[in-house]
């Protein structure tokens, strides 16, 4: 055992086959450690930050419909750093926030950040952000719905954030009951329709943008092909992320596709997921013998993405 002590601190050290490098025990940093074969490269154990973790995974902060399952929304125990990469923000107890009032600080009170109009009334068909939030000064954790996904409207004194999911409300202004796993939202009532196109023709690309998912996510979709006016020949349509380049036409590897039987009438559909853009965009099309094909495009959930890397 070797320790050099100078001043406040901890110089070196080799402890049973560990080395601290150096520590300062005043302000609580290790610059350096090697301890029974992990290393930390540099730690603020006073701030309780491990530092050189670039916006690491949530853990727990899992979100549900709570009693009321129309307003309100629990965030279970974990933590997470902020978007910034700045502070650990940390829930020590399941918080439930509601989105039919204005936000308040605390549990089981409002949750509706400053930019909602009507102030406490959420509004419809409209996809909720869940942000963490913090205060550096007093170190409180708390939560809000705001329908920004990059820009929410801090609270007094609050200045640091993470997104960490999201609720859809329907035409009553009602959360949808969901379930949520790890990075994935599946909602669990009635599918959401984003498409009904029946004008579909001449190898038409169109450009769907998302109401239900956020952006960047890989949202989880069934699309259905109705056979137009002809017969003898099948309908196909494609899903891809908008702007994905073509080899060779429509008929590249960059399409999603599904195809029908051959006859007028006759249609079919299948399940996936299509990676949407930072505007919540994706492109369809059909093939040009398809008549006037009607394509339908419903979501079930998303996965979000930006959970993980904001």
């Amino acid at each position: 055992m070797a320790i050099t002590i100078a001043g406040s601190g901890i110089v070196s050290a080799n402890i049973a086959d560990g080395t601290i490098v150096s520590a300062d025990i005043t302000d609580g940093t290790i610059v350096s450690a090697d301890i029974a074969n992990g290393t930390i490269v540099a730690a603020d154990i006073a701030d309780n930050q491990t530092l050189g973790i670039e916006n690491f995974v949530p853990q727990g902060l899992i979100c549900s419909n709570d009693s009321d399952a129309s307003h309100d929304v629990a965030i279970s125990v974990g933590g997470v750093r902020d978007a910034t990469n700045v502070v650990n923000m940390t829930l020590a107890a399941i918080l439930t926030k509601r989105i039919d009032a204005a936000w308040a600080v605390g549990d089981n009170n409002g949750g509706l950040d400053g930019t909602e109009s009507s102030g406490g009334t959420p509004d419809v068909y409209t996809l909720y952000y869940i942000w963490l939030i913090k205060r550096s000064d007093t170190g409180v954790v708390d939560a809000l719905f705001s329908e920004s996904a990059t820009g929410p409207t801090l609270p007094t004194n609050y200045d640091y954030k993470r997104l960490i999911g999201g609720v859809y409300t329907n035409g009553s202004a009602n959360i949808l009951s969901f379930i949520h796993s790890g990075n994935y939202f599946r909602y669990m009532g009635d599918a959401i329709s984003e498409v009904e196109d029946g004008t579909m023709t001449d190898e038409g690309v169109e450009t769907l943008t998302f109401t239900a998912v956020p952006p960047l996510c890989l949202a989880h979709v069934y699309c259905r092909v109705l056979n137009g006016t002809e017969t003898n020949v099948q309908s196909r349509v494609g899903l891809r992320t908008k702007g994905s380049a073509d080899a060779t036409g429509n008929n590249s590897q960059s399409w999603s596709f599904m195809q029908t039987g051959s006859d007028t009438g006759d249609g079919s559909g299948t399940q996936g997921f299509v990676l949407a853009d930072s505007a919540k965009q994706v492109e369809y099309w059909t093939n040009e013998n398809a008549g006037t094909a009607s394509v339908n495009v419903t979501v079930f959930g998303f996965t979000m993405l930006t959970r993980d890397n904001p």
